[in-house]
């Protein structure tokens, strides 16, 4: 249940949970009331954070559908110059859904929960398998820095991550806010513009952006020039709340694996190995050992 508390979040360590639409992302093992920018929570009592969509729980089941080469890629929303774009507030969370169309027009849609705090974000795809089973065949989810133009893949199944970082790089963002149109998008008043992003290999790229007047003039809605593979974002259930620092790191006992590549190929040889030897029995793709989810690194990405 939500709930409204005088007290503010500033000078306060703490651990937190974020309701979102399918899930959870709980911290910590008490209550403890917070101020969000007028945004208030009661935060309930749990034993331990799951990012986004999924409880990273200690025994991970085997996924009923099979891990692909390329999964492992963070989505091109999260770590190319889209993200420049959602620096311009605090912190937020929010449901996001992607379509991207395809150079024959066929239409891909991605959607999940993403959370973001002062240029960081953590993004968990939606996942399939629904209910109870969600806790514990979690796939794959994302860290991303943009400052740092870096950040984390990790698996929920194979408690594991890898470090990734983006070859270019979007260094700067022109708003031009001449001839800005009034509209509606996802529920919110807004004022659409032009934004150009720059990039380290001298490229640009153009956009439409959605405003919303009523939330600090974050971006509900963001469009790519027409064309193949035009890219569309569209935000919901915006909250603007200053998620902990905690969340943007990868959790203790979670191991390293040297690229996303490598972690990658590790799900799949082990799912493959599992599925000629049990199928149909419903069999665990194990952690890696020592794997302990209570505990979370109180650091933000590197």
């Amino acid at each position: 249940m939500d709930a409204s508390f005088p007290c503010s979040l500033h000078g306060l360590a703490f651990h937190a949970q974020f309701e979102t639409r399918n899930s959870q992302i709980k911290l910590a093992a008490r209550r403890v009331p917070v101020h969000f920018d007028g945004w208030m929570k009661t935060l309930h009592r749990v034993g331990f954070l799951s990012v986004a969509a999924a409880v990273l729980a200690g025994c991970s089941t085997q996924p009923k559908h099979p891990y692909r080469a390329g999964d492992e890629r963070p989505p091109d929303f999260l770590a190319g110059p889209v993200a420049l774009l959602l620096t311009n507030v605090t912190g937020f969370s929010a449901k996001v859904t992607v379509s991207v169309s395809s150079d024959n027009g066929a239409q891909r849609t991605l959607a999940g929960d993403l959370l973001g705090r002062e240029g960081m974000f953590v993004f968990q795809p939606e996942s399939s398998v629904k209910g109870k089973r969600a806790r514990s065949e979690g796939g794959m989810f994302f860290i991303w820095n943009e400052t740092g133009h870096s950040g984390f893949v990790l698996s929920d199944p194979l408690q594991a991550y890898a470090p990734t970082s983006a070859t270019v790089q979007p260094t700067n963002v022109v708003l031009d806010a001449t001839g800005a149109v009034e509209e509606e998008a996802n529920g919110h008043p807004c004022r659409r513009i032009q934004a150009v992003v720059q990039s380290s290999d001298g490229s640009t790229q153009q956009f439409k952006v959605w405003e919303a007047e009523d939330a600090r003039l974050f971006p509900v809605r963001i469009r790519t020039s027409p064309g193949p593979r035009e890219m569309v974002i569209n935000f919901s259930d915006l909250r603007l709340e200053l998620p902990p620092p905690q969340i943007f790191g990868p959790p203790d006992g979670f191991v390293k694996y040297d690229s996303p590549m490598v972690l990658m190929n590790e799900l799949i040889m082990r799912q493959s190995a599992l599925a000629k030897r049990n199928e149909g029995s419903g069999a665990q793709l194990s952690p890696q050992p020592g794997a302990n989810m209570q505990n979370w690194r109180p650091g933000p990405a590197q």
